[in-house]
């Protein structure tokens, strides 16, 4: 019985690999290996053999280390850190495993840097991959010419469509407070496919803050929030998420926001509360 249900549970997860994604890596992994094994021939001058062995040596320890830590089976469109320091590790306990079978077995030698050149370049180009898929995902759209160019590369090479035309139902809204916990409810929000809000912008008081980005999204003063650039922005509703403001602060903002017809928010982890009503689980909003 235990056995069944171990074959179940390896079928389930061989059919939650991206073997789309392994290939995209096998031909990173091959361009890296041409360039640090072949055209750069080093001090070690490797044979036909030489090359074919350090080649399959390192590609077998890279591939089966990153098949078992399961990195084919994360969703990279909504990776957030902990997805990339997986990579990170699962590729140096990889390259513990190569440079330990390389002492032992008898192939043909490389430097310790040459080595370490390969193992590290491969993972800057998986690295970049993912990150570029990303990016295509979130900023592809049909509104400008650079949207379109990713929304086509995302479809030709992903077979997907890009986010922002998924998004179109979404409510827009600002948070204000860029804080650790304005950032926690925007990295939820945008992070959850199933998430009904979309954040465009951070409200924040901080000036040391003010006119950067936090996960792409700009941070405005209370003056740069206006009304028409909030338009812009398509905002629909506001979410307060700064327990710490004033109280008499955050009324006078209240009556500001709601004055101007925005449907008001607070967000208290892990819920989120419409002004003077009921509260939300933010993973359901």
């Amino acid at each position: 019985m235990e056995e069944k249900k171990e074959e179940i549970s390896r079928k389930k997860y061989h059919r939650n690999i991206r073997w789309m994604l392994v290939l995209y890596d096998l031909v990173v992994y091959a361009a890296v290996a041409a360039i640090l094994l072949i055209f750069y021939c080093g001090s070690e001058r490797l044979t036909g053999s030489g090359v074919l062995q350090q080649i399959c040596l390192a590609g077998v320890w890279i591939f089966l280390v990153r098949i078992a830590g399961n990195i084919y089976g994360q969703v990279w469109r909504y990776g957030g850190i902990q997805c990339y320091i997986r990579l990170l590790f699962t590729d140096a306990v990889a390259f513990i495993g190569y440079l330990g079978t390389e002492l032992l077995l008898p192939i043909q030698k490389i430097s310790f840097a040459r080595m370490v050149s390969l193992v590290s370049l491969n993972l800057l180009g998986a690295l970049t991959l993912r990150m570029v898929y990303r990016y295509a995902y979130k900023c592809g759209d049909q509104r400008s010419v650079k949207g379109r160019i990713l929304s086509a590369l995302l479809h030709m090479f992903g077979g997907i469509e890009s986010e922002p035309d998924k998004e179109v139902q979404k409510i827009k809204v600002a948070i204000i407070g860029a804080g650790r916990v304005g950032v926690s409810l925007a990295e939820e929000l945008l992070n959850n496919p199933e998430a009904s809000y979309l954040p465009r912008c951070f409200i924040e008081t901080n000036p040391e803050k003010v006119g950067r980005e936090i996960q792409g999204l700009p941070i405005w003063s209370e003056d740069e929030a206006t009304f028409s650039r909030l338009g812009e922005y398509e905002v629909q509703e506001i979410i307060f998420a700064i327990p710490s403001m004033d109280a008499k602060k955050k009324k006078k903002l209240y009556e500001y926001y709601k004055k101007a017809g925005y449907k008001l928010k607070v967000y208290d982890y892990p819920i989120v509360y419409t002004a003077g009503g009921k509260g939300i689980y933010v993973s359901s909003i």
